[in-house]
């Protein structure tokens, strides 16, 4: 999420709001264009210019040289003195703000705690997520925001390796992509699927949809096995259809079409987040499908508003108390020792009974 500068005195906000994508690495070593520059920041040429004239007299860029971009002079944070380091805070890294609520919930623990300790928890959310080699920006990012340690949270398998490598104490609120070992807390997502599967057996569902992000993580491949291994248990001719979401409510509307006008079309519906729920609830109802008597669904996520839904919404929930426990039992051991004996906790999601599962349809 990028901060744009204020308006009060633009240039010096511009001013800053630059040092800040240097320093972490969302600018490298060559600016881009005006014009792409002055878009991106929300602000005219004339501030542009005066903001990039400050910033070569303070010495963050080269002297513009005409016919040429301009070059960032590379900026290495000095280390924190000795006497700083037992005030280091921990830093949450992430592709976005963190406003969910249940994620707020499950880190209040770690923040008691780092409290307690005279630290504090920030949240970075740098623009470098999408990068197939972000190694050179995660450089200085480090170097930027000296850390006691690190929370890697839907982070990418380039970045979960390359904090391996460097020997960072580094923890996971995710899955860890294969072969990346560093230790983790998540939800038992695997386990939680392959409960939702057997119910949707016992029910006589043979077709199973499940609804995913376009990116494949670990997570999501925990809950195919989830259900792969429920459908197992029904014979050859059970199967798993997967759609794909791209967070946008045109896509997952076009992946409910197409899971509806499959030949072979699912008669069960498991949503990995929330707002997948939401849509489905409003698409099926402008045409006239019935939940479950025409099709059931469960939730792997699960939101404060799911108890306003009828028909009452089946769905998974994590122990947000058990979870913010063991992340801060983690993290502060991380920070006091640089390693935890425990690598990995898988914690049990909890089944929220609901009315929309039900029998197969009769054709």
């Amino acid at each position: 999420m990028e901060h744009l500068p204020k308006r009060s005195n633009l240039p010096q906000a511009t001013v800053a709001t630059l040092k800040e994508w240097i320093s972490t690495g969302m600018l490298s070593e060559v600016l881009p264009g005006e014009l792409q520059l002055k878009n991106r920041l929300g602000v005219g040429r004339d501030t542009l210019r005066q903001a990039l004239k400050l910033l070569e007299q303070e010495g963050w860029l080269e002297p513009a040289l005409q016919g040429q971009q301009r070059r960032v002079r590379i900026r290495h944070s000095s280390p924190p003195k000795q006497t700083d380091r037992g005030q280091l805070p921990v830093t949450f890294l992430s592709p976005h703000r963190i406003e969910h609520r249940i994620t707020l919930l499950e880190m209040e623990d770690t923040q008691i705690r780092l409290a307690e300790l005279g630290r504090s928890l920030r949240f970075l959310a740098p623009d470098l997520f999408h990068l197939k080699h972000p190694e050179r920006q995660l450089e200085r990012l480090v170097q930027a925001h000296p850390s006691a340690a690190w929370i890697l949270y839907i982070t990418s398998e380039p970045i979960q390796r390359w904090f391996a490598q460097q020997g960072l104490p580094t923890f996971l609120y995710e899955w860890p992509f294969p072969n990346v070992n560093l230790p983790y807390v998540v939800a038992d997502w695997e386990s939680a699927a392959f409960h939702a599967g057997l119910q949707f057996i016992r029910h006589g569902h043979r077709v199973i949809g499940v609804f995913e992000y376009a990116e494949r993580r670990p997570g999501l491949m925990a809950i195919e096995q989830g259900l792969q291994r429920a459908l197992a248990t029904a014979g050859y001719n059970a199967r798993l259809a997967v759609f794909h979401d791209d967070r946008s409510l045109s896509a997952m509307a076009r992946s409910l079409e197409l899971a509806f006008s499959a030949k072979e079309r699912p008669t069960a519906l498991v949503f990995t987040r929330a707002t997948q729920v939401l849509t489905c609830f409003s698409w099926v109802a402008a045409r006239g499908i019935r939940i479950p008597k025409d099709v059931s669904i469960v939730s792997l996520a699960n939101d404060s508003w799911f108890a306003d839904l009828y028909p009452p919404l089946a769905y998974y929930a994590p122990n947000t108390r058990t979870f913010s426990r063991h992340v801060a039992q983690q993290v502060l051991e991380l920070v006091n020792t640089g390693r935890v004996t425990r690598k990995s906790i898988k914690i049990p999601l909890e089944y929220v009974a609901g009315a929309t599962i039900g029998p197969v349809a009769c054709p």
